[in-house]
């Protein structure tokens, strides 16, 4: 997206910036301490000279999707990274340093229970799901069966109608109950002691 996209599609968003109206503590601190979290990590130095961005074309907005995407991944704490379909080197790098016990995996889930014994709890995961992951496999990704406290990244659903359209049935899944929609990326939660709440988010 061009810097004048971007720039439209912020102010289009400004009155949902910095948690503005939004009443739940936990989507707040979340906002809060993952979303509009200014600090400098240790590893974000490291991991910009690995992965230099340009300072033209959005390049610091690029910077700041995967700082969040750090945050992010310190947030959940997941046991299990799970990388579907063409989520970037990069990307990856930053997720993983995020959570440094996370077990990084590529692809799907495979079929409910798959690799699951039978009363041993599912592991946590934070699925991140990538921008070449056609949209109508969304809500199956989304669905499949997983620990309450994991949470399910999206990239992309802004990027078409069709997407958007996919975003909002994902929304409408028994399974979530906490949507935050950053432009860039869909991000869902499941934990059903969380309040069921959709959040559109300045970033």
């Amino acid at each position: 997206m061009s810097a004048i996209g971007r720039f439209w599609v912020r102010l289009k968003r400004f009155r949902h910036r910095r948690g503005y109206g939004v009443h739940s503590p936990f989507a707040f601190n979340f906002l809060t301490y993952v979303v509009y979290e200014r600090g400098e990590y240790y590893a974000y130095r490291d991991l910009a000279a690995r992965h230099p961005v340009p300072f033209f074309r959005c390049g610091g907005h690029l910077a700041k999707c995967r700082k969040f995407l750090f945050r992010l991944a310190n947030y959940v704490h997941p046991a299990v990274i799970r990388l579907v379909g063409g989520v970037g080197t990069a990307e990856a790098d930053y997720l993983s340093a995020g959570c440094r016990s996370a077990a990084v995996v590529r692809g799907g889930a495979g079929a409910a229970g798959q690799g699951v014994e039978a009363g041993v709890p599912r592991p946590k995961e934070l699925v991140c799901v990538g921008r070449d992951v056609p949209p109508d496999e969304w809500a199956a990704l989304v669905a499949r069966p997983r620990a309450e406290d994991s949470a399910c990244l999206i990239a992309g659903i802004h990027r078409s109608a069709g997407s958007r359209q996919a975003w909002d049935e994902v929304k409408r899944l028994d399974a979530v109950v906490v949507s935050f929609d950053l432009y860039d990326y869909g991000l869902v939660f499941f934990d059903r002691s969380k309040q069921r709440q959709h959040y559109i988010i300045w970033f």
